[in-house]
Parts: structure tokens; C-alpha cells; sequence
């Protein structure tokens, strides 16, 4: 069955996370993503842990479904051969310093005169414009300067950075979105375009406290564990630190919760007769309910009262149990994927599986390429014979170090 983007061909001189998972999504539904890597090198994130056989878990996943190749970007034969390849590509999607594609010449400029219909996408930390444009490209970064961090922690403690590179994520997701919609919009009119995507507008565009500090003089700030005008809508523990998230902020739920813990009682309490009275006396009311949760040895108990009652709630799972959950494997949550051949073992991978999911093309996810696995396939293709791809390896060869 053909994939929604089969056909299309995409050039990615993305590295780590952000544009690779953009790119390979694109890869699971038929596209064909050539990943154009630094000689010897390769992408930045093949030096990441963790590993096996000594190679990245992040690249495998980051990278699934791609060709690859090695060439010097600051290399004039390298930048004629990138000339010819994207007179055939709809897309090019890179995510270096703003301005660094230009001294390549490589920027949207240069390539939409070689190819005015290309799709040109560029992610960076905080845009190719303002202020901002020259802070480091990294997720930690973008959490910082969004607001979200500040949101995350306890009110008297620090900040707390996401779990995960969640900006990195964010602006994945973005970038397979605008693409999408560019290539849509270039069906309809025939146009190429330039999409400027940024980690910190991504992470802002999800900032759901900015319009009350912008029309209410408000500091949103951590409000640790509970939300900050619903209750109960946060996390109560339970005896040997056995954590789980009660969300019964609304009347129907209330009662709900109320009835499955035995205290019916609470329902005529006029502290708690609402949502926003629960908060003003949230702490009364963790008290009572953890006072519930630390009868039960374990939580799960607890969690399955609550659950025959009606209550939307649920235990805080370890990384460790939900790769492990049969029910999310039986629903492709999670796949296992083969590895590159430079693998001696090892020769395949559990990983995240699709997780949009189309009914008449749906997603398949391949291995990722070693470095430069495809040099001769596709250098070939555009000019260079099998003589002169090696001497371009070797005249390469000293100039970067492998990660």
C-alpha cells in the first residue's frame, strides 16, 4: 500500500532530535528522506547515550526509514552536487545556527532560485529573527525562556526542567505539520515557501497561563503537585511514596470520589462545595484523601476502588512499566524495529511505535541508515563516480573525527 508521502523527496541536514523526528515521521508514511551528514562524524546525535553495539538508541529512532550520506558542506563540489539533488527535491529542512546555511550557500535564497518550487524549513532555538536568534539551539534553552519551566516544580522549591527534551518534540511535530501544509498549499498554487520554525514559539504556543498574565497583570508560577484553580486535579500519595493523579475537579466527579472513598459527608462540607472553595482549602483536603490513599499497601488497590466508582484516575507509572504494558504493545504503541547492518548482534530494536494512526495508509516504521550507507547510491545518481566518492572520503577523512 503506498504511503501518503510517497514520491515526495526530502533533503534533511537536520541533526539531533528536533528535525530528525520531523523528517522520519514523514520517512514512516512513504517519503524518501535523504539525510545529508558530516564525513566521519555523522549527525550529532550517533554520539548520544544510551547504546548498544555502541551506537545511539536516539539516532536509530530519530533517523528510521532514511538514506544517508556524507558531504562537507564548506566544500564547493559538494555544494554543486547538493545543487543538482535539490533540482529534484520538494523539500530541504536544516537546523543549524541561523545564518550558517548561507555561508554554505545553501539558504532558502541560493536553493529557491535552483528550485523555486522547494519547500524550505529551518529550525532553530528561537527563530531566524528578533533578538533571540543567535541563543543556542537547545530544548533546554527554549524551556527556560517559554515560561513552562518556571511552571514546573514546587512553589518554594526551583524550577524543574520537563523529563524530556519536550521543545525538541514540540518542534517536531511542528515542522511535519507545516511541511504538510506547505506541500498541500503547493498542490493547490504551485509555490514553494520558507517556514521558520522555533523551540521557544512552540513551547509558548503551549503556555496556557500567558493570556492571563498578559490581560491580568497575573504571575503564573509552580504550583507543585495540584493544579492551581481545580481540585482535586493533581497528584496524592499513598504509603511507601505510591503516587497516583485524581482528576474529579468537576460536581458530577466530586461525588463520584467522594462516595468511592466513604465519605459521603464530604458532599454537605461547604469548603469543599466547590471546585474553587476545594482549592482555597486544598490543603485540608490532600490531607483527607492521602489519609484514604495510606490505607492500601499498594496503590493499585486504591486506584481500583476509585476506578469502580467512576473517578478519573490513575497510578504514576515508571518508564520501566509502560514499555512493559501488553496492552500498548497489542496496540502498536510499541514495535520493534530491525538495526543497521553495521550491527553484529543486536538485529533489532524495541521502540515507540506510530502513534497517529491512518486506517488506509498507515505508518511503517524501517531501520535507520549507517553513515554514509548510500554514498554510492546516491552520489552516483547525481555525478560523481565510484573514483571520485572515494577520494572525497579520503580527502575528508582527516578533517572531522568520528563521535
Amino acid at each position: 500500500m503506498a504511503g501518503i508521502f510517497e514520491g515526495v523527496k526530502i533533503l534533511d541536514f537536520t541533526n539531533n532530535v528536533a528535525g530528525p523526528c520531523g523528517t522520519a515521521m514523514f520517512a514512516d508514511l512513504g517519503a524518501n528522506v535523504l539525510k545529508v551528514e558530516r564525513p566521519v562524524a555523522g549527525d550529532d546525535s550517533r554520539g548520544i547515550n544510551p547504546r548498544i553495539e555502541g551506537q545511539s538508541l536516539t539516532f536509530i529512532w530519530c533517523n528510521r526509514g532514511k538514506k544517508s550520506v556524507e558531504l562537507a558542506l564548506d566544500d564547493p563540489e559538494s555544494q554543486e552536487l547538493l545543487y543538482r539533488i535539490i533540482q529534484d527535491a520538494d523539500v530541504v529542512i536544516e537546523s543549524f545556527k541561523p545564518g550558517l546555511m548561507k555561508k554554505f550557500n545553501l539558504d532558502y535564497e541560493k536553493v529557491a532560485k535552483v528550485n523555486p518550487k522547494i519547500i524550505y524549513c529551518s529550525i532553530s532555538a528561537c527563530g531566524q529573527t528578533g533578538g533571540y536568534r543567535t541563543m543556542p539551539g537547545f530544548d533546554i534553552i527554549a524551556q527556560g525562556m517559554s515560561g513552562l519551566m518556571d511552571l514546573c516544580g514546587d512553589p518554594d522549591g526551583m524550577p524543574v526542567k520537563n523529563g524530556v527534551t519536550i521543545g525538541d518534540y514540540v518542534g517536531a511535530f511542528n515542522a511535519f505539520g507545516s511541511i504538510s501544509a506547505a506541500l498541500y498549499h503547493r498542490l493547490r498554487t504551485g509555490e514553494g515557501q520558507y517556514i521558520d520554525l522555533s523551540l521557544l514559539d512552540g513551547l509558548i504556543s503551549c503556555n496556557t497561563t500567558a493570556e492571563n498574565a498578559a490581560n491580568l497583570e497575573a504571575h503564573p508560577t509552580r504550583s507543585g503537585p495540584h493544579h492551581g484553580t481545580m481540585a482535586p486535579y493533581g497528584i496524592y500519595m499513598g504509603k511507601n511514596n505510591q503516587c497516583v493523579i485524581i482528576a474529579a475537579f468537576t460536581a458530577g466527579m466530586w461525588n463520584k470520589l467522594c462516595i468511592s472513598i466513604g465519605k459521603p459527608e464530604m458532599l454537605e462540607d461547604p469548603d469543599f462545595a466547590t471546585s474553587g472553595m476545594r482549592v482555597r482549602n486544598l490543603k485540608r483536603l490532600v490531607a483527607v484523601l492521602e489519609e484514604w490513599l495510606r490505607q492500601f499497601d499498594n496503590i493499585d488497590d486504591a486506584v481500583r476502588i476509585m476506578k469502580d466508582g467512576g473517578v478519573a484516575c490513575c497510578k504514576i507509572r515508571s518508564t520501566y512499566e509502560v514499555v512493559h504494558d501488553p496492552v500498548l504493545w497489542e496496540r502498536g504503541t510499541f514495535v520493534e524495529i530491525p538495526t543497521q547492518p553495521s550491527f553484529q548482534k543486536i538485529k533489532s530494536v524495541k521502540t515507540r511505535g506510530p502513534w497517529i494512526r491512518f486506517s488506509k495508509t498507515p505508518a511503517e516504521m524501517k531501520r535507520a541508515p549507517d553513515l554514509g550507507e548510500h554514498n554510492y547510491e546516491i552520489l552516483e545518481e547525481y555525478g560523481w563516480d565510484k573514483n571520485k566518492i572515494d577520494a572525497m572520503e579520503a580527502k575528508w577523512s582527516g578533517k572531522f573525527k568520528k563521535q
